[in-house]
């Protein structure tokens, strides 16, 4: 609900995220891979990371004040034909160093030709796991690609063309 209040926005989004790639109407839990088959696995943080934002994200914590960004959580539903491989997209890797004694991170991102990126942890058992989705402006852009390798780039199957009688 475009008009709703912020509320009735974040309630809406939390039930398309659940229907989408949490759980059927029976409860039993989606299974979601991407193109390649890989598992991407969803969590209730990556939603609320998904649409919340910071105040000033580039000077922020990274701690989401914000409970409601709108134009993030007008995109949720990008992230679909993206892991389905329905869009143009480019593959990138990123390590982030460990910290405070976590263990390293290892990342892909995947970005959408309309710049909307989305960063999945790889796990150790091969699945990835849904950290967040955004739309990037040119600076954040250039500081992924300046920060990690890209994979390759995912373009969908073409649909093959009837022949002509």
């Amino acid at each position: 609900p475009a008009n709703g209040s912020d509320a009735e926005l974040l309630e809406f989004c939390w039930a398309y995220l659940r229907r989408t790639y949490l759980e059927d109407a029976d409860g039993n839990r989606i299974e979601i891979r991407d193109w390649r088959g890989v598992r991407v696995l969803f969590s209730r943080y990556a939603y609320d990371h998904i649409v919340s934002g910071d105040k000033d994200y580039r000077e922020g914590l990274g701690l989401h004040e914000v409970p409601l960004v709108r134009k993030r959580a007008e995109r949720l539903p990008w992230i679909e034909p993206a892991l389905a491989g329905h869009a143009v997209v480019e593959v990138r890797h990123q390590e982030r160093p460990a910290s405070r004694g976590r263990r390293r991170k290892t990342r892909v991102l995947i970005v959408t030709e309309s710049s909307y990126v989305i960063v999945l942890d790889r796990q150790d058992d091969g699945c990835l796991r849904l950290r967040t989705a955004f739309p990037a402006d040119a600076s954040y852009l250039s500081k992924i690609r300046r920060e990690g390798a890209r994979i390759g780039i995912h373009k969908p199957p073409q649909e093959k063309q009837k022949p002509q009688s």
